[in-house]
This record gives structure tokens, sequence and C-alpha cells, in this order.
């Protein structure tokens, strides 16, 4: 896959001793020349660049293997078919580690000791990213990961460590952003496109985002988990104003990158059959958000069967319009999070799963639609299959869709078969090594299949 990011910004993309993982065409900074950065600078940098990681081509390669958009032509073509090779990931895993986590891992040391909150939202954003890498690829470079030039072959860590980093990272954010705003030197503000430098907010989305990891571990202890999940929520995101958002206008340099590449790349990918089949089923409110209409004037998907996707199938719609934000943590997730926790403790799950529909419904349609016409669950209909199905509904386009699918198999998939061109009999489960950490890393990073779930996705 081609990095076919949209530009966001014409916002700095900060580099600081960037190169933490890969040898090559890194930029390095001569240290007895340093670069003069601001809290401000780097902040920016970040959250741009995590809204690119999040936001971009993993999103919809994401949403192509979780079979909620179909790959049509040029490279989606070939991921349809699962044809995907090292080199397709190089730029992806440079936008994580070299773009973004370098630069948080500078605002962690540099600043948290004067300006605790910024260390505090700098950790938050290290989470959010190295989450993002451990979800796809599993073991990845943590505590090795910044030391270049002076050492390129960082060492993988096992996710099960890498995923109590995470935790750590935003246990250390919650308590750096609950100090008194009289304790930092610099206090973010308008440099913080996501929340404006209100703490509040900051941890809530950081108490939501360990609940999200607590569910990671369902396979691994489900009673823990669940009990977890819900405790951290109980500090979480409760209401939808306190959203976590890439924030997007529209402009040249704030894009949604879906909307930007849908008009830059049409035809690339369309709406699977199997989602807007699904959607249609129920008549749910959100199917004209996500989708517009296919060339016939109705919605329908392409049927991935098919050797030649249909390409006059139903677009993404005004949902990912370029000016529309895009949800990275919302109050959403956290009711589903909820009800699958309550699910697997043995309680009534019903409330919290009409929460989580209703409150998706809205944000989808902006409050034009409540979304109580679908959100029609009892206590004994609130099985773990209806939460799992309802949650992957509403996380149309997001990573975070293809995580609960490959961590449950929920809703169940059928990969696309061989006579329509497939080239492997199963839906990956992973993404391949990229080629660059492979070559520069060899002692560490190894090919690995890609039907071999990450440690989290086994029981």
């Amino acid at each position: 896959m081609k990095s076919n990011n949209i530009i966001y910004l014409s916002l700095i993309t900060v580099f600081i001793l960037v190169g933490s993982c890969k040898k090559g065409d890194d930029l390095f900074i001569d240290p007895s020349h340093p670069l003069t950065v601001t809290p401000q600078t780097l902040l920016t940098s970040v959250e741009v660049n995590t809204f690119m990681n999040i936001e971009g081509d993993l999103a919809r390669v994401s949403s192509v293997l979780d079979q909620q958009m179909a790959g049509a032509t040029g490279q989606y073509q070939d991921l349809q078919n699962y044809k995907m090779t090292e080199s397709d990931y190089d730029n992806h895993w440079a936008g994580l580690w070299s773009n973004t986590m370098k630069n948080a891992k500078t605002m962690m040391d540099t600043y948290s000791g004067e300006s605790p909150w910024y260390g505090g939202i700098a950790r938050i954003m290290m989470a959010m990213n190295l989450g993002v890498a451990t979800d796809i690829w599993g073991d990845v470079p943590y505590s090795e990961a910044f030391l270049a030039p002076a050492n390129f072959a960082a060492k993988y860590q096992p996710q099960q460590e890498i995923l109590d980093t995470i935790q750590n990272l935003l246990s250390e954010a919650i308590t750096a952003l609950s100090k008194p705003d009289s304790e930092n030197h610099d206090l973010p503000g308008s440099d913080d496109l996501i929340f404006g430098g209100d703490a509040a907010s900051w941890i809530q989305a950081a108490w939501t985002l360990k609940a999200r990891y607590a569910n990671r571990l369902s396979l691994k202890d489900p009673t823990g988990s669940a009990t977890n999940v819900l405790n951290y929520l109980a500090k979480g995101i409760s209401d939808p104003a306190h959203n976590l958002e890439a924030k997007h206008d529209g402009s040249g340099t704030a894009q949604n990158q879906w909307g930007a590449f849908q008009n830059q790349r049409e035809g690339y990918f369309v709406g699977n059959k199997f989602f807007i089949d699904m959607l249609n089923a129920n008549s749910d409110p959100r199917l004209t958000y996500y989708f517009a209409e296919g060339t016939d004037g109705t919605y329908f998907g392409a049927d991935i069967t098919e050797e030649v996707i249909n390409t006059d199938a139903s677009p993404i719609g005004p949902y990912f319009d370029v000016d529309q934000n895009y949800p990275l943590v919302t109050s959403y997730e956290a009711r589903f999070l909820e009800a699958e926790a309550k699910q697997r403790l043995g309680q009534d799950a019903s409330v919290a799963l009409n929460s989580g529909i209703k409150e998706s419904v809205q944000y989808v349609t902006k409050g034009t639609n409540d979304g109580s016409s679908i959100a029609k669950y009892t206590q004994a209909t609130a099985t773990k299959t209806a939460i799992l199905t309802e949650k992957y509904k509403a996380m149309f386009g997001q990573i975070e869709g293809w995580n609960d699918v490959r961590r449950t198999n929920i809703p169940a998939l059928t990969p696309r078969p061989a006579s329509a061109g497939a080239v492997l009999s199963y839906i990956p489960v992973r993404l391949p090594t990229p080629s660059k950490e492979r070559l520069g890393n060899p002692d560490n990073a190894k090919v690995i299949e890609l039907n071999v779930p990450v440690w989290w996705a086994t029981p």
C-alpha cells in the first residue's frame, strides 16, 4: 500500500533525532547544533501526526479487512485480494515512531517537570500511537525505540509488556494533568488542537483509553478485565462534549482524510455488501450518513465474492466529508465497552448498549436522529453477539472496528475466495512487518505470517 495520506497540514512536522527503529533516510539533528523547539510546537506536531496515523490509511486498510469497505481499484484492489507486501507499510511505521512517538518522547523528557500538563498530554499521545502499533503488529519496540543514532537495533517487547506500558503512561498522564495549573511554567492553549488545554477533558480521555486497553484482555482475564473496564469508565468520557476528535474545518490544511482521499481517489474503494446489507436490514439511520447513493440511486455495497468489485456501489457519505471531525475516543465507545464488560460479568448490559447506539446515531447524524428506532435491546437480548455487532456498526471507519473483529470474531466474516482473486485463503489478522524495519533491525524484526493473531487475540 503506497502512502496516500492526505497532508492534513502546513503545520510543522517536527523531527527531533528522528529514526527510532529504522535506518536509512532519517533526519538527524547534530547534537552540537540542537534545534530549538517549544512545547507548543511539539504538541501541535504530535497531535497532527496522530490524526494522520489513526485516521489515515491504517483506518482505510482496517475497514477493508473488517469488510465495512471493499477495495475496488488502485492499491486497494491488491489489499482486497490480500496481496500485502512489507514495503507497503514502511511509511506507516515511520509515521508512528519517527514522526510522532519520537516527538512525544521529547515532550515527556523535556517538559514534564516544568510543565506537567504538556508532559501528561504527551503521554496520552504516546499511548494512543503505541496502542495502534501493538494492535497491528503485536510485539513492538518501546524501551529502546528512541535511542537512535546511538542504537538502531531496538529490541522488541512482548505485547503484554507493551499493554502494561500503555496503562502506565495513561496513569502517569492522569497524575500530571491533575496538578494545578499554577505548577505549570507553560500551559497549553490554542496549540492543543483537541481540547484547547482543558486538562479535565484530557483526564477523561485517558481513563477511557485505560478502559479500552483493559478490554483488550477479555480473552486473557475475562473477569478482571471487565472489572477494570467499569472502574476506569467511572471516571471516563460520559458526555459527547468531551469526545477526543481529530479536528477538521475543510480547508486545504485541515481536511478529514477520508473525505480528502475520496475526492482524490474516487472509486478506489466502496461500501462492502456485507456491511451495507447489515445497515439496511434494520433501516439503520446512519446508513445515509456513512454512505452516498450508488449509481442506481440506492444504497448498496460491492460483493467481494465477485472477481470484479463493482465501482458503482455506494461510496463514503457526508459523515466523512472533508470538514467533518474524526472520532478517536468517544462517549459512545465508552458505552459499548461498558456493555461488553457488564455482559461478561453477568450483569444487565442493555442500558449501556442502548445508550451506545443512541449516542453513536446522534453523533453521526448530528442530532437529527436520536437512535431510538434501533436501540431496543432488553436484558435478555443484550448478548455478547448483539453488543459486538452493534459496536461494529458504530465504529465504522475506525481501526477499533478491526480490533474487535480480530478479538471476538464478531461479526463472523467470510474471506474473499481465490476464484475472485484472493491470494490468501484467510483474512489477514495483522499487517506485514515493514521492510525497512526488518532489514534495518534484523535481530529483532521478524517475518510473521499474516494469519498469526496478536497476543491479546488468543485465549
